[in-house]
């Protein structure tokens, strides 16, 4: 919780509207953010699904049923919205009226902080794009606040995501594209390059368990290394000795244009991410 500002949330009533993996993920975040910083936070879900109301009420939330979402908003502070993004325009005229005087936190992928304003009625908007880390508070998050936002907003926005891992924010709503790409369905080419490594070290000998250890704390250490240095190229070089086994590997990736390739897989990313977004 690089950054986290607890100011920004005591004593603040938040409401997610939908109670999936992403605001899951947000709530046990800002439950041990408010037991370890005593904020006197208020949490409520509305969910159309009954197993997840009473797994979140078990947590000590309010919550309740999309018809009966008016009495957790009306003393809401902050409405997340962590519906799929294909509903949204269907809940949007239930949500109206009950959140005029709200702030409203936008989880979902691809629509526009013009449109749900339109939908809405409101332009008291901050939109983010986490990613699936966030579920073990180690996620990547971007922020986007038009420019009527204010600071006071903004700061609540931030401590809330900041909750489940590094928050920043972007400067242009079509930046999103690019935070998609590089955060929010990057955990995606780690996965496939881990599979890919595991597989092979099983084909030369290893038992899965090893080599999943290996490929896993391999990748996260290289991780925190590349999080805490200036110069990622230089930790490369260092791993690389000249005519080493390490260089062997390097040689073979760039003959295969691995750069190219992961470049390409990024832009495509970003590319598909404004496709959808244009379908709102």
């Amino acid at each position: 919780m690089d950054n986290f500002n607890p100011l920004a949330l005591y004593h603040k009533n938040i409401v997610f509207i939908g109670g999936g993996n992403m605001a899951s993920a947000i709530i046990d975040g800002l439950l041990s953010a408010n037991q370890q910083h005593q904020l006197g936070l208020s949490l409520g879900v509305s969910d159309k699904n009954p197993p997840k109301l009473a797994s979140f009420a078990q947590k000590g939330i309010s919550t309740a049923t999309p018809d009966d979402v008016h009495t957790l908003t009306k003393n809401a502070d902050v409405i997340v919205l962590a519906v799929k993004p294909q509903v949204i325009q269907e809940v949007a005229p239930t949500l109206c009226d009950l959140v005029q005087d709200k702030l409203i936190l936008s989880v979902m992928a691809g629509i526009a902080t013009e449109r749900l304003s339109l939908w809405l009625g409101t332009s008291r908007i901050v939109r983010c794009m986490p990613n699936l880390p966030a579920s073990i508070g180690r996620g990547a998050t971007g922020l986007f606040a038009p420019p009527n936002i204010s600071q006071a907003d903004k700061d609540t926005a931030f401590a809330i995501m900041s909750c489940v891992g590094l928050t920043a924010w972007i400067a242009s709503e079509e930046h999103l594209h690019a935070i998609t790409a590089v955060a929010g369905s990057s955990p995606a080419y780690f996965f496939y390059a881990l599979e890919a490594m595991i597989d092979q070290a099983v084909k030369m000998g290893l038992d899965r368990t090893t080599a999943k250890q290996m490929a896993c704390m391999s990748l996260i250490g290289a991780g925190e290394l590349a999080l805490s240095s200036d110069d990622i190229g230089k930790l490369r070089t260092q791993v690389t000795s000249k005519g080493g086994t390490t260089q062997e590997a390097l040689n073979t990736l760039q003959q295969h244009d691995f750069q190219h390739a992961l470049s390409n897989a990024m832009m495509a990313c970003a590319k598909r991410s404004d496709e959808l977004g244009k379908l709102f």
